[in-house]
């Protein structure tokens, strides 16, 4: 059985250049818990019609290629040029990737391992804020399986997603961690 189907996005968009032009990005998404953070982008050399067997690893996250053409491959392509190419596009390509790859269906595809949290599309304001509630009160849960679900968050978006808050109402006899009623998870973005 394979946890793992590789989904395509078309890059025809994606601005290349002269020697090089990008075709798709391959990215591994994994059963329940959507993308991982790393895929590959084909492409051609030279203004050729096919693509070239070897692929450029991506970083999604950080938005950067982890590798580049190797010394034979660049058939006098400036390597400077080249690697300016490179960093531009990486920031097209991530752009493409998040938009297509919405963070709240993402979620709402992690949430379905855990039976007892719906995702709540009043409260939440994508892509920044993201809420999910309990089902039930009743249902048996761990404050743990936030953190744990931020965390799957952010290793599928590559956004960096923390918990913004949780809460809920209870008594002075109540383990808080076992009856909160809703979180919410908060793209975090250092720079604002």
């Amino acid at each position: 059985m394979n946890m793992y189907e590789l989904r395509s996005i078309d890059l025809k968009d994606v601005k290349g250049s002269d020697f090089i032009n990008f075709v798709r990005i391959e990215v591994p998404e994994r059963k329940g818990y959507g993308p991982i953070r790393f895929a590959r982008v084909r492409y051609t050399l030279n203004g050729n019609l096919y693509e070239e067997e070897n692929c450029l690893p991506i970083d999604l996250g950080k938005g950067i290629f982890t590798a580049s053409l190797e010394d034979n491959e660049l058939g006098g392509i400036p390597r400077d040029e080249l690697e300016l190419t490179l960093q531009n596009a990486a920031v097209e390509i991530v752009d493409i990737f998040r938009k297509k790859f919405d963070p709240s269906a993402i979620l709402k595809s992690i949430l379905k391992e855990y039976n007892y949290l719906d995702y709540d599309d009043k409260a939440s304001e994508p892509p920044d804020v993201l809420r999910c509630n309990v089902k039930d009160s009743d249902s048996p849960r761990q404050s743990g399986d936030i953190f744990e679900i931020a965390q799957r968050l952010k290793d599928a978006t590559g956004i960096d997603y923390r918990v913004g808050s949780y809460g809920g109402s209870s008594n002075g006899d109540d383990n808080f961690d076992e009856t909160w009623t809703w979180f919410s998870l908060r793209k975090f973005n250092f720079e604002e």
